[in-house]
This record gives C-alpha cells, structure tokens and sequence, in this order.
C-alpha cells in the first residue's frame, strides 16, 4: 500500500508527461474556482441533471424502468 507519509512522498517520481498533466490538472482546478465563484446557479442546475440522468442509468442497469418525468421527480424529492 502506498503512503503519504514524506519519506514516501520524497521517493516519488515523475516524468515529463505525468508533470504536464498534473499542471493542467492544477490550472483547471483554478478555472473551476472562479466558474463556481461566477455561476454556482448553472453549477447546481447541471449537478441536478447529473444526479437524475445518473439514477436512470443505474436503475436502467438493475432493471427497474421508470417514467423519466416521474424519476426527476422522485430524485428532487418533490413526490
């Protein structure tokens, strides 16, 4: 198991791609920040879309089919 303790960490390393891709990381974590600062309406509207085409697909995969109208309903806790 990997561990976080700093004599782990200092044993870590990296090469130039995986250095590339952890700096975009950070400077899309930074743009999301201030996305969420500017907008966290939109923000809440798309997680609410998320969390109610996330539960379709989960019921569709154990089977269960419900009316999509009634699911939104259901996940809003508005039934």
């Amino acid at each position: 198991m990997q561990s976080l303790a700093p004599d782990d960490l200092a044993k870590l390393r990296f090469d130039a791609p995986q250095l590339a891709t952890m700096r975009t990381l950070g400077e899309h974590r930074s743009q999301q920040q201030l996305f969420v600062a500017q907008s966290p309406q939109v923000l809440s509207g798309l997680r609410q879309v998320a969390v109610v085409e996330s539960t379709e697909s989960s019921n569709r995969r154990e089977g269960v089919v419900v009316v999509a109208h009634r699911l939104e309903s259901l996940v809003r806790k508005i039934a």
